[in-house]
């Protein structure tokens, strides 16, 4: 939307201009599309250096009708324009179990759909995954190759995907084909002899894929490859050189187990070669990195000038490659004029995915800002329209899920009923940004942003501002972090404008600031968004009725819990003790990980983000009442989002859910869209104290000497100690109770391991996992926290066993722990039980003179634990979180909360813990894990370190 009739007139002269361009590209593209010309002689004898076998293939799959058939201009422009067929991967796929079918999502078979068609017809296209998203985009490619397996076509797709993370092919390397379905489809298209079951030949192919044939199986059951092993891939980093062939990945795990030897060396020789070189690989996934610059991507590009060109440009611009990538939009248009360098009017059609509606109005203003400097790409994709397509997502990020998983496409229509809460602050706020907008200062307009941007989240605050510098306090946030979360430091700044002798807009200033006092104060007893959530709970659990909080971050639900902990505004004084047993806490993510049946309660959304407003539009367990609160700017982004969403045949189921919350937003008709369209304002505002403890966490490795740093492939580097514990993933281990993780030393990490580095996403959910199965975890406080609760523990075990005295106790648990550890295992010293028995001498001293007192051998603290009574889990916890840290060089390493639960997830030891949590959590918490995973790409380590032995 535009807010003035001169922007009006600019947007109708832009939409002319554009209809124009296009159709002047589609006429012109008439005139040279492949499937209107006849084949000449040259194209049946072979050219260019390319064999007769994969210039018939091109030839095969671009020609719809005989070659005396010429479809006329305009049939052609018909048949590019027409829907694009449906099609699936038609092949089974087990996970790395081998025991669990999975299926692709069925975004994931749309977008191969798109991408096929593109490379059919030669026109570009965009689509937009909604209200989900995906991760990768490696298993579109998978799918499209498959499907033109299926047609005949062995030479499968190639693709070029950009921008791409190091990982690209995490989910290939775990979506495993069914060995059998594969040479069956193999056998159908051997080319022994002519076969006309061949639409495009590659005899190379018959080795490789009938290898599959001769495996031997293991004791775990049947072998089945990878994708990852079976489509050719390649990737470009920065500081490219050169492709490298990747013969020696295809089949990479199942080689060794071919019995055939005459199989295996036809293997060798004849396939893998082939296969696997970057010219003429057929099915080949080619990935430039996010991080690639304008030299190498020119370079990598021009070494492909020569071989086989691949048949589409995938342009990936879903969150997860926008988030870290602040120059998205200009790096993309960068790379098309470097494709255009290298084709020219050959270039590969576009086909550009995204996930929010405004990435398109970004990407186009981009492109319509080069094309006047003179790119010819920029004009190229313009004149191409860049028809939209909608596209259902129900994924998070995954483009697989089991088979028996069913895809909520048609949802039924629900109850929704939207709040808009913060009107008093969106008040203040627009008079703050009145004044912005006459400030050329900048050091005054950053000033003011950073004001308006915390009165943005201070209305978002599900709690009170004094619940929150309470909790800030005991966070134990040194003062340099607390201060970035009161009104008084803003205030500050800004009366510093006002009182500059050149400010001119003084008392429209002041009457800011004297609102932001007011805020402040009013707020000091529950915000308007938290007093809101109070009455909604008052009243959606009166008699037997529940309700659920679905916060969109785990600091917005500590700060609520904190909040209502206290919370006496209900009638006749009765507090929220009362309410409690009623009311459940959760955070987004971990309500969707909650597979099982619903749960009889109302669902009350604070804010949405992308998992919230998934299920909200989704999901078919949500209550009917369901209830979402919303700050106004949350409420203009969502409308916004809407709107769009609404004009694309592709949601149309989605019309019944949509027009419910669309129905009662309000109007924004001032906002201007390209302002609004922003990420940070579709998730409700919220402080993140996790950022906070997690660099005063990281200040323990800054000044540990012997720490070294590691360099990762998101472009960030974290410090260990060498003697800290980390924890690798390797895909070959997948079967095991790790599933493909493993524990090492960091002395020995290498250049190019894959490393777990555990987000603040999967550590609160860790948390939330371990509080449901029982431990008393509360990392809110003080880390000695844990130390003193271990203490009160064994104390309260220790008034439970037999005897006057602690002595007679510490005998006969001497005697218990002597049993337990057995006849080869060598007890502790009776006066040493004792000890680890008399928590109470902890209880007057200080954390830093505490000690835990408790066993120093594992072998004898489980012991001492179990024959104490215990639970196992507790023991596991306390052992992690209390005692392993707190000795020796791994004091200050161990204090990391992260670590503590990655030992807990990731340790073989740890299947207690397993065990107590459902397997569906289990489950969620290992596939979450797995996009933690970084490719070590540096290792710089203090001068002069003694290398570990």
């Amino acid at each position: 939307m535009y807010s003035s009739d001169k922007g009006r007139k600019q947007l109708h002269d832009d939409r002319v201009e554009k209809l124009q361009l296009v159709a002047e590209h589609k006429k012109a593209l008439a005139a040279k599309l492949p499937w209107m010309r006849a084949p000449t002689a040259e194209a049946k004898n072979g050219q260019s250096g390319k064999s007769a076998s994969s210039i018939s293939g091109a030839a095969g799959r671009v020609r719809t009708s005989s070659p005396g058939d010429v479809p006329t201009a305009r049939g052609a422009i018909r048949q590019a324009l027409r829907e694009a067929l449906p099609v699936t991967m038609e092949l089974p796929l087990w996970a790395d179990d081998a025991t669990t079918s999975l299926k692709t999502a069925s975004s994931v078979e749309a977008l191969a759909s798109q991408l096929l068609h593109a490379a059919q017809t030669k026109f570009s296209g965009l689509v937009l995954l909604w209200p989900g998203s995906l991760r990768s985009l490696g298993m579109v490619h998978a799918v499209a190759c498959a499907a033109r397996w299926h047609q005949g076509d062995k030479q499968g797709m190639r693709t070029l995907v950009y921008p791409a993370k190091a990982n690209f092919l995490q989910t290939l390397n775990h979506a495993h084909i069914d060995r059998t379905a594969l040479i069956r489809l193999a056998q159908r298209l051997v080319e022994v002899k002519p076969n006309p079951s061949v639409t495009v030949s590659l005899p190379e192919k018959d080795p490789f894929w009938l290898a599959l044939n001769c495996v031997r199986a293991d004791a775990s059951g049947d072998i089945h490859p990878t994708l990852a092993e079976l489509l050719p891939h390649f990737f470009a980093d920065k500081d490219f050189h050169s492709w490298k062939a990747c013969d020696g990945e295809l089949l990479r795990y199942v080689k060794a187990r071919i019995t055939d030897v005459n199989h295996r060396r036809a293997l060798s020789n004849l396939s893998l070669r082939v296969l696997g070189g970057i010219d003429n690989a057929p099915d080949a996934l080619l990935a430039v990195s996010w991080k690639a610059s304008e030299v190498d991507i020119r370079h990598c590009l021009k070494s492909l000038r020569n071989g086989r060109q691949p048949d589409v440009l995938l342009l990936d611009a879903t969150r997860s490659l926008r988030r870290d990538n602040s120059s998205w939009k200009t790096n993309l248009v960068k790379f098309l004029d470097c494709a255009w360098e290298v084709w020219r009017e050959s270039i590969p059609p576009v086909v550009l995915v995204i996930d929010e509606p405004h990435v398109r109005t970004q990407f186009l203003q981009e492109l319509a800002k080069r094309a006047k400097k003179n790119s010819p790409a920029a004009a190229w994709l313009l004149s191409s329209g860049l028809t939209v397509r909608g596209a259902i997502c129900t994924v998070n990020g995954d483009s697989l899920m089991p088979m028996s998983r069913s895809e909520p496409l048609k949802p039924e229509a629900k109850e929704i009923v939207v709040n808009v809460a913060d009107t008093e602050a969106a008040g203040v706020i627009e008079m703050l940004t009145r004044v912005r907008r006459d400030i050329s200062n900048p050091t005054w307009a950053e000033a003011m942003d950073e004001a308006s941007s915390y009165l943005t989240r201070l209305a978002a605050l599900p709690s009170s501002t004094r619940v929150l510098v309470s909790w800030l306090g005991e966070a134990d946030m040194p003062m340099a972090v607390r201060q970035n979360y009161a009104w008084p430091v803003y205030k500050s700044k800004l009366e510093v404008i006002r009182n500059d002798p050149s400010f001119g807009a003084r008392t429209r200033l002041e009457r800011v600031i004297a609102k932001g006092d007011e805020m402040w104060r009013n707020y000091e007893n529950g915000t308007p968004l938290a007093r809101m959530l109070a009455d909604l709970i008052e009243q959606r659990t009166r008699g037997t009725e529940k309700c659920c909080l679905v916060f969109t971050k785990p600091t917005a639900r500590r700060l609520a819990e904190r909040y209502f902990e206290t919370y006496d505004g209900y009638p006749e004084g009765a507090g929220f003790e009362v309410l409690r047993d009623s009311v459940r806490f959760v955070v987004s993510r971990s309500l969707e990980s909650e597979t099982d049946a619903p749960r009889k309660e109302t669902l009350i959304f604070v804010g949405l983000d992308e998992v919230s407003l998934r299920m909200l539009v989704l999901e078919p367990r949500i209550s009917s009442p369901a209830y979402v609160l919303l700050t106004r700017r949350n409420a203009a982004y969502l409308t916004a989002t809407i709107k769009a969403i609404r004009a694309l045949p592709g949601f149309a189921s989605l019309r019944s859910r949509l027009d419910m919350l669309w129905q009662q937003l309000p109007d924004f008709p001032d906002i201007d869209e390209y302002t609004l369209f922003k990420r940070g304002d579709f998730v409700l505002p919220t402080f993140s104290f996790e950022q906070g403890l997690s660099s005063i966490v990281n200040d323990y490795e800054e000044h540990d000497p012997n720490a070294w740093e590691l360099v990762l492939d998101n472009g960030g580097s974290i410090k260990r100690s060498p003697a800290a514990r980390a924890y690798l993933y390797d895909p070959a281990l997948a079967h095991t109770s790790t599933r493909g993780f493993k524990g090492v030393d960091v002395f020995e990490l290498q250049e190019g391991d894959r490393l777990f580095v555990m987000s603040l996403e999967l550590r609160e959910l860790t948390e939330a996992a371990l509080k449901e199965a029982g431990v008393p975890i509360n990392h809110d406080r003080r880390f000695e926290e844990d130390l003193r609760r271990y203490h009160r523990t064994v104390s309260d075990l220790a008034a439970e066993l037999p005897g006057a005295t602690l002595s007679i106790r510490a005998a006969h648990l001497h005697e218990a722990i002597t049993h337990a550890l057995g006849p080869k295992g060598a007890p502790p010293a009776e006066s040493t039980v004792r000890a680890w028995l008399d928590a109470d001498r902890y209880s007057g001293l200080s954390f830093d003179d505490a000690k835990p007192g408790a066993p120093r051998i594992e072998a004898h603290f489980k012991a001492f634990a179990k024959t104490l009574g215990m639970h196992d889990i507790h023991a596991v916890y306390f052992w992690k979180a209390v005692i392993q840290p707190l000795r020796g060089v791994r004091r200050a390493d161990g204090r990391r909360v992260s670590d503590v639960y990655a030992e807990m997830l990731l340790e073989p030891e740890s299947t207690v813990v397993h065990r107590r949590l459902r397997p569906e959590v289990v489950k969620m918490l290992f596939e979450r894990a797995k996009e933690n995973i970084h490719t070590v790409e540096a290792i710089r380590k203090p001068q002069g370190e003694v290398q570990h032995e």
